[in-house]
Parts: structure tokens; C-alpha cells; sequence
């Protein structure tokens, strides 16, 4: 029982009433939003799937091992291409469990710097990492994707143990996010198109920004091999970075909607709450996507409720942009402000 006021109130009374605010949250968010297709790139894969050459090695920048195709697509056995650069993987990391629970790693990479279309691991808090593979399994945490409101992770939740779950947050935690990732405002965007589930550079020629973010990979080829240090281009509207910075510092509604009132004053988290400077901006911005429509409605998600409640697709943008383009690591921003 808890006392408020000389009211008396329930434990129960209390669950309902935090259940009926997640509802009204999904219920009135969901509405007045359309999802651009854009941000959500979705391609189909080749049919018949073209089997992996086996043969041909290949290398990236920098790294000592060769891997086949082969060898780069077995989510049982991932590739690793510099070892030095992270601990010793734990098995659920590196090797996962047949014949659904592919390697943790396999995506989010062996050092957690992970893919636009992937997410970063790295420097997040474990139990932020075991409650979302939790809302994955438990479908609370579903994407605002117009093509498809699962991925890939919704299995792979459901075929991994708890055990497993929390040895692999644990050691994702440890890591350090090195951002990869550079945010260009443009008015003229380099002509993409969709491989997949990311844009890629699709030859000569530009095209209008027309409002939209477009992170694509510095080579594709890099990206296709898993390679953890090939950079991304991030383009935005032209004012998108100092639009984001007034949001992101005074909150889109009041000042308690602040991005740094929750994940701190750099954006580096703070306790349970994430870090999210220098992830990937695209992948900021289809979680602002997914919470705005209310298709990510886990426990945690009710605190986000005011931040994204009014939040247009200009406003979304711009945060993802800016917060994106932020040092990911304290030890950056005192480098930064010294150098001032």
C-alpha cells in the first residue's frame, strides 16, 4: 500500500494505472503520424538466395585475417577481424546457439560498434540490453516499419536463453562506442538505393535532400564484410544539427522533455539510461520513429511518452542528426572543450 495525500492506494491500483498510461500513450501517438517509408529502407533479398563463394578470400584496411564470403556470413561462427581490439567473446558472442540464436555478434559486431540496420551494444548498461531483449521477446518492442512490424531479433529473442542474455549484455557493456559516423548537411544528397535494409551509393549524380536523413556506408563492399571500422555518411537538411541542439537542450515541449535530463548532459547516460551520443543517426531516428507510434510500448518506453508526444518528422530528424553527431565518450568531450 502506498500513501499520498492521505489517499491510500494499491499496489495493484498502481500497476493498472501505469498500464492504462502505456495504452493512452500507444492510442494517442499512433494516429497522427505517417511513417516514411524512406527512413525504414526494406529491399527483398534475391531470390533464389545466391550461395556464398567459398573460395575467394577477402581482406579490409588494416586487418590481418582473410575471410571467405562464406566465412563472413556464418552466424554461428563469426568473423572477427581485429581481435585486439575487444576482449575474448563469450560463446553466446561469438558463436550463439543453433539453429536460431545466431551470435550476438554476427550484427552488433565482436567489438558492439554494430550497422545502421543493427544498432551499437557498446557502452550501453546491461540491464538496459537484457530489458530490450526482453520487449523483443515479449513483442513490446515492435518497429514502425511500413514493410514489417518484426525483424530478425524477435527470434532470435525468443531462441536465447536468459543465461545467455545476460553474458552477452555483460560483456557488450564493457565495451567503448567509437563513433564512425559523420553528419553532413546538404541540400543535394549523392544519388542511393536500398541493399537490403541500408542505402548504398548508386554512381554519379545527386538528388534532392527533400527532408530526409540518408546514412549510407563509405564502400558497401566494407560494410557486406562486417568490417567494424568502415565509416558512414549521415546527410541531413541544411540547419538540422542547430535545430536538434534546441530540442535536444531544451526539450520539445518543456525542459523536462530534454534529451539531457534523462541521458545526461553530454548524452553519455546516466545509471540505467543509455548513452545515445554518436550512434548511428538513422537508427536514432527510427527508435524516436518507433516510439512516437507507440510500436515500441515496453516499460521503459513510458518516459519517452512527452519527449516524442508531439515530435514531426523535421523535429525527429534534426535530433537524430545532432545527437549522432556528438562525442560518444567523456574523455572526447574534455579533449573537445580544451582544445577550445
Amino acid at each position: 500500500m502506498i500513501k499520498t495525500r492521505s489517499i491510500w492506494i494499491s499496489a495493484a491500483s498502481m500497476s493498472c494505472i501505469a498500464i492504462s498510461a502505456s495504452h493512452a500513450f500507444a492510442q494517442t501517438a499512433r494516429a497522427p503520424f505517417i511513417v516514411p517509408a524512406w527512413a525504414f529502407p526494406t529491399a527483398p533479398a534475391a531470390s533464389p538466395a545466391q550461395k556464398p563463394d567459398s573460395v575467394v578470400l577477402h581482406r579490409v584496411p588494416n586487418a590481418a585475417r582473410e575471410y571467405t564470403m562464406r566465412q563472413v556470413g556464418n552466424a554461428f561462427d563469426i568473423p572477427d577481424w581485429f581481435p585486439p581490439s575487444h576482449p575474448q567473446m563469450p560463446a553466446p558472442v561469438q558463436y550463439g546457439t543453433r539453429p536460431n540464436a545466431r551470435a550476438c555478434g554476427f550484427c552488433h559486431l565482436p567489438d558492439g560498434q554494430g550497422r545502421p540496420e543493427n544498432g551499437t551494444l557498446a557502452g550501453l548498461p546491461s540491464e538496459y540490453i537484457v530489458k530490450q531483449v526482453r520487449a523483443f521477446r515479449d513483442s513490446t518492442r515492435l518497429a514502425a516499419n511500413p514493410a514489417s512490424k518484426t525483424n530478425s531479433m524477435h527470434l532470435v529473442a525468443t531462441s536465447t536463453s536468459d543465461a545467455d542474455v545476460s553474458i552477452a549484455a555483460e560483456y557488450f557493456s564493457k565495451l567503448k562506442l567509437t563513433r564512425r559516423n559523420i553528419v553532413r548537411e546538404v541540400t543535394q544528397v549523392p544519388r542511393t538505393k536500398i541493399e537490403v535494409m541500408l542505402y548504398a551509393y548508386d554512381g554519379a549524380g545527386t538528388e534532392p535532400i527533400d527532408g530526409r536523413l540518408i546514412e549510407v556506408p563509405e564502400t558497401f563492399e566494407r560494410h557486406e564484410l562486417r568490417d567494424p571500422t568502415v565509416v558512414y555518411t549521415t546527410f541531413v537538411p541544411i540547419g538540422s544539427i542547430a535545430r536538434g541542439r534546441r530540442l535536444a537542450t531544451n526539450g520539445p515541449n518543456t525542459p523536462a522533455t530534454a534529451c539531457a535530463t534523462c541521458h545526461g548532459p553530454q548524452l553519455l547516460g546516466k545509471d540505467a539510461v543509455p548513452p545515445i551520443a554518436g550512434r548511428s543517426p538513422s537508427n536514432l531516428l527510427r527508435q524516436l520513429m518507433n516510439f512516437r507510434t507507440g510500436a515500441r510500448h515496453d516499460s521503459l518506453s513510458i518516459t519517452m511518452a512527452p519527449v516524442v508526444e508531439k515530435l514531426t518528422e523535421r523535429d525527429m530528424v534534426s535530433l537524430a542528426a545532432y545527437v549522432g553527431s556528438r562525442p560518444p565518450s567523456v574523455s572526447v568531450v574534455a579533449k573537445q572543450k580544451k582544445g577550445r
